[in-house]
């Protein structure tokens, strides 16, 4: 993200409001981008008061302690990125992306839900096999039923193919 940002809170004894305005900033956007650089920088910031560093928050004035950074991010972030700071890996809590189709490629976005679909049926080819297409992308995958695995159909011109809706039909990717 901001390299600049990211040393001033690997060295720093002051968080500058840039910083700081650039960390809650990344709260208003669900992009996986903004979400680890934020929880890098939390996490980096944590480890320095863990280890002694006296850490001064230049928009507030407060300098942080172990509980008082604690605070600070329990109550401008996501409960997701709190775990992802404060807790051990194990106990950390778990999220999930969706795709987004962007210029060049397709970005992570924070899902609202566990129950987001990524796939969607387009028919069965036998009780254990069924095609379907990933949502985001249009890539048509064939599932199997019995093992909940999911393979690209590949045409024999060795392609990947999408389900064209209007034709009723599977079409090669050029």
């Amino acid at each position: 993200m901001n390299q600049e940002l990211y040393n001033e809170a690997v060295q720093s004894g002051i968080l500058s409001k840039k910083l700081i305005s650039t960390l809650l900033e990344c709260m208003e956007y669900s992009s996986i981008s903004f979400i680890n650089w934020s929880v890098e920088v939390l996490r980096i910031i944590k480890t320095r008061l863990d280890r002694g560093d006296k850490i001064t928050d230049e928009v507030s004035g407060i300098t942080y302690t172990t509980d008082t950074f604690h605070d600070f991010v329990e109550k401008n972030f996501s409960s997701y990125i709190v775990s992802q700071v404060f807790s051990s890996p194990k106990k950390a809590e778990k999220i999930y992306f969706s795709l987004e189709a962007c210029e060049d490629g397709y970005n992570l976005i924070m899902a609202d839900s566990s129950k987001n679909k990524t796939y969607e049926w387009i028919s069965s080819l036998s009780e254990r096999f069924s095609l379907v297409q990933m949502i985001a992308t249009g890539i048509v995958y064939v599932k199997d039923v019995k093992n909940n695995t999911y393979q690209p159909f590949i045409s024999e011109k060795g392609k990947y193919c999408r389900y064209d809706q209007e034709k009723g039909r599977i079409v090669e990717l050029m």
